[in-house]
């Protein structure tokens, strides 16, 4: 299998970030997470490691754009293939790949997201500059947000590619492609990594819905308290944020 793989982060809402990474031949989705930040590199890096253990390898090449958010992963990159070569920052314009999947997520899935977001905002239910209000919609909707993403994952990466002039990438589906490639590919997995030393491991860090624990834990009691359910579509998404709102 080859994997190139580039990561790639965009602010969503300035609310709740979406963190993306695909396979450069394949173009399979490796991971779409959504998070409370896009400034995280413990974030991105612990998306990175576990996508690795996932698949049984690292990649043999890593892209990523020049934000500090992806310092980590260059870190453990370099360390797992013993050369910093292995690598290498772009400009976002330049990750083509990213970039066209980019425009055709907007097209398809995240502009309902935004309308729905920005519905509050209208109806004064959410005003962007309070923390607790921000906090609050985190809890209320990241879940949802992301079931919504796997779905996405799912979709695109089961799908068929179709052949287009000039294209550097087969076509075909990405799983089969990934999973599956012509004999003609080179496997370019790193199977065989050495272990993180601890002080890479210490720099990941765990998603959350939240960015403030304490908060997390007080709309939990909140929860329990009043016998609130776990969201489980965007409607009783709202539902909850417009309880948990009232309590602030």
């Amino acid at each position: 299998m080859l994997c190139d793989c580039d990561c790639y982060i965009q602010l969503y809402m300035q609310l709740i970030c979406v963190h993306r990474c695909i396979d450069g031949y394949s173009r399979k989705i490796i991971w779409l997470k959504a998070s409370f930040s896009n400034h995280r590199p413990g974030l991105i890096a612990g998306y990175f490691v576990e996508s690795a253990q996932q698949f049984g390898g690292y990649p043999s090449r890593v892209r990523t754009d020049c934000g500090t958010e992806n310092v980590t992963v260059a870190a453990i990159q370099a360390f797992v293939t013993g050369n910093t070569a292995y690598h290498v920052y772009g400009t976002s314009p330049g990750n083509q790949r990213i970039e066209s999947w980019w425009s055709f997520f907007r097209r398809n899935r995240s502009q309902w997201w935004l309308e729905l977001l920005d519905g509050l905002e209208d109806f004064g239910a959410f005003h962007p500059g309070s923390v607790q209000q921000t906090e609050c919609l985190r809890y209320c909707f990241m879940a949802v947000i992301q079931r919504d993403l796997d779905a996405v994952r799912q979709q695109w990466n089961t799908h068929r590619i179709r052949p287009s002039a000039g294209a550097r990438c087969p076509a075909g589906i990405p799983d089969e492609l990934f999973y599956l490639p012509p004999s003609s590919a080179v496997d370019c997995m790193l199977r065989d990594a050495v272990q993180l030393p601890v002080e890479l491991q210490h720099e990941l860090e765990e998603p959350r819905a939240c960015e403030d624990c304490e908060r997390a834990s007080y709309f939990d009691y909140l929860c329990r308290f009043h016998n609130w359910q776990a969201p489980t579509d965007a409607d009783s998404a709202v539902q909850l944020y417009l309880q948990l709102a009232s309590c602030l």
